[in-house]
């Protein structure tokens, strides 16, 4: 607090126009040790305090003379102004983490965490390659590419309790379900379904990213997938669908096949490289290139001059660091792909080639963060 409080002293005193405080409350800010930077709470703190005081100042001399006003309005200014100097520099002086630590940083591993219907949690990459595991009526079995498949020991036709695979940031998983429907999925998402799918139809919910390719079953078994309020009903297809909670819509891209989508009272067929559109309301269809959708399954970034604060959040997702942007209108029309399977330092690397300026500094409890300018 007592960094808080000469801070704010020194503001004071910059304010009042005296050249010897102004020179020392420049010496002051310059000689600041990394201990003594107040964090980013009590700078905004001190930006509101100000900013309220300015008001309260403007609201009491109001009936004061035209002249009197103009002073009033062009301290306030300059006090945002100072502030505003203060913690630009603050931020300019934010521990930036060197390169050799960042090169430790690796891009997202095959790992992924079952949750049993008896609650029981195992995490998958612990399982040796061709170890049979066999927990209650569940078999799991790890290939020698280090694919995992979901096998059942429940009577056929009976349905069981579902069961959820929860995939962490900085992790990636496919597994193959029961009915032989291969689904690959991105960082931090979560897919629930039974170790055995019954003789109705097949249903999976989904929260976050995945693609599916969904399996023939002699009875003609509809795949369906829940996500946000939306439905998706298939018999055998290739799609993606992106359903990540932080984001309002929900975009499900045909590969090959065809799919039903529902929602909001509505009902559309895609065709393959058609996008079908959900923001909570309004169901749409746009026309995309279902390859540059697919990046993500093939170990790539992205860019297609849109998205770009959206390939930023997958980067943060699939490193588990943090995104900030300083100036995010100047970074939306990038172009390009960068592949998925670098450390971190020769990622950024990238992104400064490519002219999205980034510089990975030390954020909240120690966490990476990228600025991005």
């Amino acid at each position: 607090m007592k960094g808080i409080k000469n801070l704010y002293q020194h503001l004071t005193n910059f304010l009042n126009g005296k050249k010897e405080d102004r020179r020392d409350a420049l010496l002051w800010y310059d000689q600041l040790s990394d201990e003594n930077v107040a964090d980013r709470e009590a700078i905004h703190a001190i930006q509101a305090r100000t900013r309220d005081r300015i008001l309260n100042s403007i609201q009491q001399e109001r009936k004061q003379p035209i002249f009197r006003n103009i002073y009033r309005y062009a301290a306030g200014a300059a006090a945002i102004l100072v502030c505003g100097y203060f913690v630009w520099h603050y931020y300019d002086k934010t521990e930036v983490i060197p390169m050799a630590q960042l090169a430790q940083v690796e891009p997202a591993q095959d790992r992924a965490i079952i949750v049993l219907e008896d609650g029981k949690e195992l995490d998958l990459s612990q399982l040796a390659i061709n170890q049979k595991l066999v927990v209650g009526n569940t078999v799991i079995i790890k290939d020698a590419q280090g694919k995992v498949s979901y096998l059942s020991t429940i009577e056929k036709g009976k349905s069981s309790q579902p069961n959820i695979l929860r995939i962490p940031r900085a992790a990636t998983y496919q597994l193959t379900l029961i009915d032989g429907t291969r689904v690959t999925l991105n960082s931090d998402s979560k897919l629930t379904y039974p170790s055995s799918f019954g003789d109705g139809d097949r249903i999976v919910e989904l929260e976050g990213e995945a693609y599916f390719e969904v399996a023939h079953t002699h009875h003609n078994h509809k795949f369906v997938v829940k996500s946000k309020n939306q439905l998706i009903t298939v018999l055998g297809t290739k799609f993606n669908v992106n359903a990540y909670p932080e984001y309002s819509d929900i975009k499900t891209t045909l590969v090959q096949g065809a799919v039903h989508v529902r929602a909001a009272g509505k009902s559309i067929v895609l065709a393959p490289n058609q996008q079908a559109i959900f923001n909570g309301n309004t169901l749409a269809v746009d026309e995309v290139d279902s390859d540059d959708i697919l990046s993500w399954t093939k170990g790539q970034f992205c860019f297609d001059g849109s998205n770009t604060s959206a390939v930023l959040q997958e980067i943060a997702r699939w490193y588990d660091v943090d995104v900030e942007y300083v100036e995010q209108h100047k970074i939306e029309k990038y172009i390009g792909k960068i592949p998925r399977n670098l450390p971190l330092d020769r990622l950024i690397d990238l992104l400064n080639y490519a002219e999205l300026r980034t510089k990975a500094v030390s954020g909240n409890n120690k966490r990476i963060k990228l600025i991005i300018q």
